[in-house]
């Protein structure tokens, strides 16, 4: 004998509600798999860490290979009334563009002594032949090693640190993008 049974409201609330819980499945978890792809925090991270490493390693190096960049590169860099350095960097253009950032990315380095980490550290100072750590918070004598565009008030920001040894000072290269 053949059971002739048809489809009842349990079966078909059963498999619609597998089939919901499906979809919800789907619709949240398959976006997760794209996240690496997508621009995010990872991409700024990367992105400063790039930024930070061409001008330690690339605009400002000495030639070494190491994290001694040269000190007559590193006043260029900073100082806004040099041309013609000589140096890996044309000193017209933009700092964003020097190191490579795309439209609506925005960054700032700030060369800064002491240590970045145990409070507020001051900041290195150029007078156009030797760079010094300041024992104050400002460049009373000189111009301060500053360059890119002025940092946003209440923006968030990532920032990159390098250590380097310039003009027999140890000073910190900080790198904030936004």
């Amino acid at each position: 004998m053949i059971d002739e049974r048809g489809q009842t409201t349990i079966d078909f609330a059963i498999g619609t509600s597998v089939f919901l819980v499906t979809v919800a499945f789907v619709v949240a978890f398959v976006p997760g798999l794209f996240q690496p792809f997508a621009d995010g925090p990872q991409q700024e991270l990367a992105g400063v860490d790039r930024v930070a490493d061409t001008i330690v390693y690339d605009l400002l190096d000495d030639g070494d290979g190491g994290s001694t960049p040269d000190r007559r590169c590193t006043i260029a860099l900073f100082n806004d009334t040099t041309t013609d350095t000589g140096c890996n960097f044309d000193d017209s253009d933009p700092l964003a563009e020097q190191v490579g950032l795309s439209t609506g990315h925005h960054a700032n380095v700030t060369v800064v002594g002491g240590d970045p980490d145990g409070g507020t550290p001051n900041p290195a100072c150029s007078d156009g032949t030797r760079i010094e750590v300041s024992d104050t918070d400002d460049c009373t004598s000189g111009f301060a090693l500053d360059a890119g565009e002025p940092l946003p008030s209440g923006g968030a920001s990532v920032i990159g640190r390098r250590v380097a040894h310039v003009d027999g000072t140890t000073v910190t290269v900080v790198v904030r993008m936004w």
